[in-house]
């Protein structure tokens, strides 16, 4: 494919991938609060004892959110992919199998968040039923009822839900993190948005505090979508416009650009012909003549 070709590629796919990562922060923040809405923070409970309860008494709002996310991460991969094939028109030295990466990481991903949602679903009404009925929970207060939900939940782990639930989280996690750091070397993507990406996928598999990695991810799609589109401030960077691996400018360069900007004076106006004088004729000077006297 030709530098032309690459630019044209860019130009015609820009809109509908933006408008895939627009699509992909809303879903996620929207999935997030859903799930955040399970939890009614019952007294005396606690955090696992609390949510397994919660679970069932609608589980349709725990599916319903993880049905959300997996679709938020089905559309990280067009936004990832026309990424990926920017970085690769300007420095081939990405490898060429990342494509792969791209593609499997957030579909495993987001499979293991629907079997997850299931599995959970299950293990609440496990957890419910034997504390009411059978009796092999003493209850659900107190550390009693959380050791009960943690042996429940060991009991029911699915090394096939385990495997893509890890593969697929460290895989988009990785995303996050490598993809913005080659855009920002071939120029694609300014320093502030490489290490968003970076700080996204660090959250991701960290998970230090709750509804911060969503916020941060959520956030960096919406930016990306709006680069794509052209509409970021101060204008892209000069590497999408030329199709090569030219750096991102700083701000000082900016501000030095539009220095000489302004302080270039305006074009001269032709100056107009001049005219050249009409010599005046000069008069002769009149000469009195003197007549002799005879």
């Amino acid at each position: 494919m030709t530098k032309e070709d690459a630019l044209q590629w860019e130009a015609r796919w820009a809109r509908p991938v933006a408008v895939s990562a627009f699509l992909a922060g809303f879903v996620l923040l929207v999935g997030t609060f859903l799930l955040q809405s399970i939890f009614e923070d019952r007294k005396r409970l606690e955090a696992l004892p609390d949510f397994l309860v919660s679970v069932d008494a609608s589980p349709g709002k725990l599916i319903g959110s993880q049905v959300l996310l997996a679709a938020s991460a089905l559309l990280l991969i067009p936004v990832f992919f026309y990424l990926f094939s920017a970085i690769i028109h300007r420095t081939p030295q990405l490898p060429r199998w990342f494509v792969w990466l791209v593609l499997i990481g957030p579909i495993f991903y987001a499979v293991s968040l629907v079997i997850g949602a299931i599995d959970r679903v299950d293990v609440a009404h496990q957890f419910v039923e034997r504390t009411a009925t059978v009796g092999d929970c003493p209850g659900y207060l107190g550390k009693a009822g959380d050791d009960c939900a943690k042996d429940l939940l060991a009991e029911d782990v699915s090394p096939i839900s385990v495997g893509l639930s890890l593969a697929g989280s460290v895989a988009t996690a990785f995303l996050f993190v490598m993809l913005p750091l080659r855009a920002r070397r071939a120029g694609l993507l300014s320093q502030f948005m490489s290490i968003l990406g970076v700080i996204a996928g660090a959250l991701m598999v960290l998970r230090l505090m709750p509804l911060v990695p969503e916020i941060t991810q959520a956030f960096w799609l919406g930016a990306i979508g709006a680069l794509y589109l052209g509409n970021w401030p101060g204008g892209r960077g000069p590497a999408w416009e030329s199709g090569e691996p030219d750096p991102w400018p700083s701000a000082a360069q900016r501000r030095g650009q539009l220095a000489e900007d302004d302080a270039e004076p305006p074009p001269a106006e032709p100056a107009e012909p001049e005219t050249e004088a009409e010599p005046t004729p000069q008069r002769p000077s009149s000469r009195k003549r003197r007549r002799k006297k005879r």
